[in-house]
């Protein structure tokens, strides 16, 4: 009977995790099923505690994100992902795991897999949920484009004749 119970929990248990994983995350369908085309932009709203990330057609996630509080703010600007590195250990914070790294400034601020408390709680690093982090990983590459803004912004496309222009004759070229 122990062995017949025990045996029952595991499969409750497995069932349990297989729906979890089958459960599309609410991240995963802002972008409806596309594939996701270069190039790719992070945008993150620090009051929102939001990244949006976009491809040329428009946005593909969204997820909620933990930033730097008060004595270690995330910093805004314009930045640009300067090293990427999957299983990086912080050699400033004891040694804690940075999963799925990607650093946008030399002195520590990146983007990396972390615990999302509701609030602002990292030491200035942009902390995403952990399978979002993995698939922003595989989209970008060092030199993505990583935009943290105060509010929400949105990425808004721009037309010109003059730039429809100019992307002709440079794909001619």
């Amino acid at each position: 009977p122990k062995l017949a119970v025990a045996a029952a929990w595991l499969l409750v248990l497995a069932v349990a995790a297989d729906a979890r994983e089958a459960r599309v995350s609410a991240w995963d369908k802002i972008s409806q099923g596309r594939q996701a085309e270069k190039p790719i932009l992070a945008i993150v709203s620090l009051r929102q505690q939001k990244i949006t990330v976009y491809d040329s057609a428009g946005p593909i996630l969204e997820a909620p994100v933990s930033t730097g509080g008060r004595t270690y703010e995330t910093p805004a600007g314009i930045f640009t992902i300067l090293q990427k590195n999957r299983d990086h250990v912080s050699n400033l914070y004891e040694d804690a795991e940075m999963p799925f790294m990607q650093r946008v400034t030399w002195s520590g601020i990146a983007l990396h897999a972390g615990a999302l408390p509701g609030y602002r709680a990292s030491h200035g690093c942009i902390r995403l949920p952990y399978r979002f982090a993995e698939r922003l990983f595989d989209l970008t590459s060092v030199g993505t484009r990583v935009v943290i803004a105060p509010n929400k912004v949105d990425a808004i496309r721009v037309t010109h004749p003059l730039l429809d222009r100019l992307q002709r004759d440079g794909a001619m070229a």
